[in-house]
């Protein structure tokens, strides 16, 4: 990482792109006083600072906050945003804790094995199964996070594949033929709504949906299964990010098969109310 005045940027980004960067800070911290009254309301987002198309980019632009990764700035609150599925340990977080409340601190581990021991600590049921003693289909899809792999596979196998996980094969598919998930975003210890994500067949391990509605938690989850994904998130150190569930049509019950840590939206193809009132609600949430 490099210092480009007022923040750090990978080494591989140009002086002329880290510049841009840079104005891009120093209008937010324009528009930052002015909004709160001469005071420059700032969030230290570390080691990375996040790009245009993060939920925390935008939150911070509806409230007129100021995004850096410079420790040394003057700060309200600080967010651990490292876009990996394990993350590093940082000292200067655990440091800053002492002093202002760090979010995802203590998430940085969301490999999907790894989440779904704490799956089965908060429902009582996991969505891994062994492939070599499995007999039927299984969905293969990577241990690391954002790569949108999947497919249905036969058990048992022959060899297991390295860095991966096998799962359940859930029946999520509706009446109209799509293949519906339901992402969860967390914040300050609550569910703002929910987006309803339906794919083809053809997409339906992949990021890509055919249509996204934005939802009242209500709606979609029991008040018992809202407390139980808010309780998983508060064990794994979630306090901003996605969960993504899937009910399934056989059993009536809701699976947590991925979380999200620095996420990116909202989805494609929901449509601009719903953008709108997503990154509305997500940004009344949190309060600085």
């Amino acid at each position: 990482m490099k210092k480009v005045l007022n923040n750090y940027y990978k080494d591989n980004l140009s002086f002329f792109e880290a510049l841009g960067k840079e104005f891009r800070y120093c209008t937010a911290g324009l528009k930052s006083r002015m909004r709160h009254a001469g005071r420059v309301v700032r969030v230290l987002t570390y080691p990375e600072l996040p790009g245009s198309k993060s939920i925390i980019f935008k939150i911070a632009k509806y409230n007129r906050w100021v995004l850096t990764n410079n420790p040394r700035k003057k700060c309200d609150v600080v967010i651990a945003w490292q876009d990996r599925t394990l993350r590093d340990d940082f000292p200067v977080l655990r440091n800053l804790q002492q002093k202002m409340p760090v979010l995802n601190l203590h998430c940085n581990n969301i490999m999907k094995t790894y989440i779904d021991e704490f799956v089965y600590e908060v429902f009582g049921f996991k969505t891994r199964i062994n492939p070599v003693l499995h007999n039927g289909p299984a969905v293969l899809k990577s241990e690391w996070n954002a790569t949108h792999s999947g497919e249905i596979v036969q058990c048992p196998v022959d060899s297991v594949e390295e860095n991966c996980i096998y799962q359940i094969v859930i029946n999520n598919k509706t009446e109209e033929g799509f293949f519906e998930d339901i992402r969860v975003p967390v914040a300050a210890g609550g569910i703002p709504f929910v987006y309803i994500k339906l794919k083809s067949p053809q997409s339906r391990f992949e990021t890509k949906a055919e249509k996204v509605l934005l939802k009242q938690p209500d709606e979609i989850l029991s008040t018992d299964e809202q407390q139980k994904i808010l309780e998983f998130a508060r064990i794994i150190g979630l306090d901003f990010g996605e969960v993504d569930v899937l009910r399934n049509r056989d059993d009536g019950r809701i699976y947590v098969v991925d979380v999200n840590n620095t996420p990116y939206g909202p989805p494609a193809n929901l449509d601009e109310e719903g953008r709108k009132t997503a990154i509305m609600r997500l940004s009344e949430s949190i309060k600085i």
